[in-house]
């Protein structure tokens, strides 16, 4: 999984993020590099320099438009300089949690993540080039978000002779429908507050990565100047293999965490934010080259007060089986319940930050969710006591692979597929609201071509394979292959398939993948 070369966007952004440099203001003055490199394009106002102040931007929305700066309009920085600039702006004209928090995805890095919007007008005029998270994860004035039309024809002058523009008068909708609709659902009407959390010390997480199991681990964080600190991290997955990490890390807008960590020799990111309202951490941990080798992880701090569940395994077992289950969080020393139908037999460890118990599933529910109740707080449906599954579903439902290395730049992008059982709910009907969702199950994978045209290409023979245990594809080589129709690449379309033995009866679902040629402009927020 390792490959030495990485697109220049790519190599920038890891840079800023989680560089070593400290970025105090006795090192660099980010003020004054605005006031005296800034200005000379970004005339004064009482409001501050123009289109500057007129905007509040994520790390990564300020890098985007730093390095857009440098390539587009002469601006010299050195690196230090940018990333004081950067961490400037966004301590100053930053997001608040809670106008980041239905974005996050995208920070985030979510693999095969499908976004669905109500306004249909805002996805043909904007989210058909880029992510409508690009779109959401920054705060513009009305004037500000007309700025931004009229820099889009500037900057893609063929904007209006694409699909979906050439069919309509798209200046006309851009200016009078689109504008206003941002300018209310995205304006700047608001105030950055900076909400400083304290990150120093250790941190309790529970985590799942894609195609390997849940882990468990401290997150440790030691400040080594304002803002900046040394990590390290230390776990294991549930099946006991280890997890352990070190490297470095940058804050931005008082809740944003932005770390690289090297493990076993391989690059990690990890991008965390913390609710200061809850105090809980959330976020993801990746392959700086693979993001899609992805992680979702919560953490909350040690020295948290507050019992909180984080995470539990398994999240179901059948009905009269036995089985340890492990909860981790905080605060978990006391007065432990579990609703009717899971049964504690005894406590096999306790600690604040871990509880296993031995547990009984009662015979007698065909189905039933399970509540905890630790220190007289209540945690709704936590567990599932079941006898039996009702389908079998796939995530993702539809994913991207890409073709990579084969002497080429770019890596291979891989995709990674989990099971998951499913039970009816109360309607009886699977593909409901209302479904239970009893957790994964470890379902062996396979492909097949998605349609007739795909069989007749012979793509499953050439995209490349997945693994029938782990669910992940490796994509085939780039570039093109002489053994193809017209020495085409190793491009395909593609059934995956997961199949399941629960009992006597066997499941079966699949879902879509495109296996595809490399994407070669990939900046921080797609």
């Amino acid at each position: 999984m390792k490959t030495k070369s990485l697109n220049l966007m790519l190599k920038a952004s890891i840079s800023l993020f989680v560089g070593v440099v400290s970025l105090n203001a006795v090192d660099i003055d980010a003020k004054t590099i605005i006031d005296t490199k800034c200005i000379a394009c970004h005339t004064e106002t009482s409001q501050g320099l123009s289109r500057i102040s007129e905007q509040r931007k994520t790390p990564e929305g300020w890098f985007m438009t730093i390095d857009r700066m440098q390539k587009d309009h002469g601006l010299v920085l050195s690196k230090k300089e940018e990333q004081s600039v950067v961490k400037y702006l966004s301590d100053n004209q930053g997001l608040n949690y809670e106008e980041s928090s239905d974005f996050r995805y995208i920070l985030e890095q979510t693999p095969n993540y499908q976004e669905s919007f109500d306004n249909t007008s805002f996805v043909e005029m904007c989210s058909r080039c880029h992510s409508g998270a690009r779109v959401g994860i920054q705060r513009r004035t009305l004037g500000e978000w007309k700025s931004l039309v009229n820099f889009h024809l500037g900057k893609f002058p063929t904007l209006e002779y694409q699909a979906l523009s050439r069919d309509r008068d798209w200046l006309d909708i851009a200016q009078n429908e689109i504008v206003p609709y941002l300018a209310k659902t995205y304006g700047n009407d608001k105030k950055f507050e900076l909400k400083e959390i304290d990150f120093e010390g250790s941190w309790n997480l529970f985590g799942h990565k894609l195609g390997e199991g849940d882990f468990t681990a401290t997150l440790k964080l030691v400040q080594t100047s304002k803002d900046n600190y040394k990590v390290s991290l230390n776990g294991k997955f549930i099946d006991g293999k280890e997890l352990n990490a070190t490297g470095s890390a940058i804050v931005y807008s008082g809740y944003e965490l932005r770390a690289k960590l090297d493990i076993n020799g391989v690059s990690y990111n990890q991008i965390f934010a913390v609710n200061p309202k809850t105090l809980l951490l959330s976020g993801s941990m990746f392959e700086t080259l693979h993001p899609e080798e992805h992680s979702f992880v919560k953490a909350v701090k040690s020295t948290n007060k507050q019992t909180e569940i984080l995470g539990v395994y398994p999240t179901s077992l059948k009905s009269g089986a036995t089985e340890n289950l492990t909860i981790i969080g905080s605060n978990l020393t006391k007065d432990i319940k579990l609703s009717e139908g899971l049964k504690i037999n005894k406590i096999v460890e306790q600690s604040s930050n871990k509880l296993v118990l031995d547990v009984t599933a009662s015979s007698k529910y065909s189905v039933k969710q399970i509540d905890f109740t630790i220190n007289s707080k209540k945690f709704d449906k936590q567990f599932t006591v079941y006898k039996k599954i009702d389908a079998l579903s796939i995530t993702p439902d539809y994913a991207i692979s890409r073709v990579g290395d084969g002497g080429g730049a770019m890596p291979k992008q891989h995709a990674i597929f989990e099971a998951y059982g499913i039970i009816a709910g109360n309607d009886g009907k699977i593909g409901t609201s209302d479904d239970i969702n009893i957790g994964k199950v470890n379902a062996k994978w396979s492909i097949e071509p998605f349609d007739e045209k795909a069989k007749e290409d012979e793509d499953v023979k050439y995209v490349g394979n997945i693994d029938s245990l782990t669910g992940r594809f490796t994509p085939s080589f780039a570039g093109p292959n002489p053994l193809r129709k017209f020495s085409t690449n190793n491009a395909g379309n593609i059934k995956v398939v997961a199949t399941y033995k629960d009992g006597n009866k066997i499941y079966k679902a699949d879902s879509h993948m495109m296996v595809t040629v490399q994407k070669w402009v990939n900046p921080p927020i797609n």
